[in-house]
């Protein structure tokens, strides 16, 4: 069984939208450009082992019941335990009887159990909504 972790950050214009006229016309560009912005800055800010990560990021942006809105979003299924980090686990093989295998410090290692430290997080998509979208007038909202 898998387990989809999608972390969203989203964005509402708020005191924003008041002083500008029409969810349509200049609100919806506006909260385009800062998504594009955020989006284009979280893509920099992100950690990059394969490139995999970095790649996934999605904007969106629209009207819903008269009310614009938009979005930033990473849908990897691993984007969840980088952004917002791991508490120490422990991992064992999928089968009974089995055993993991992994390197380290340039030698091959076999073992039954590993006790994982953990990894600390790396907030980056929180980070560029930060640095971009706050400056706006946006307010940050963990869904």
């Amino acid at each position: 069984m898998a387990l989809v972790v999608k972390p969203r950050v989203d964005l509402f214009a708020g005191e924003v939208r008041q002083l500008l006229t029409g969810p349509t016309g200049p609100v919806l560009r506006f909260v385009r450009s800062v998504a594009r912005k955020v989006r284009t800055r979280a893509v920099l800010k992100c950690p990059v082992d394969t490139g995999r990560l970095r790649a996934a990021h999605r904007e969106e942006v629209g009207v819903r019941s008269g009310q614009v809105y938009g979005f930033v979003e990473n849908n990897v299924e691993y984007a969840a335990a980088v952004h917002d980090g791991t508490a120490a686990h422990v991992i064992r093989p999928r089968r009974p009887g089995g055993v993991l295998r992994f390197e380290t410090g340039g030698q091959v290692v076999f073992t039954t159990v590993v006790h994982h430290p953990g990894t600390r997080a790396q907030p980056w998509l929180r980070e560029a909504m930060e640095e971009v979208a706050v400056p706006a007038g946006f307010r940050l909202v963990r869904s």
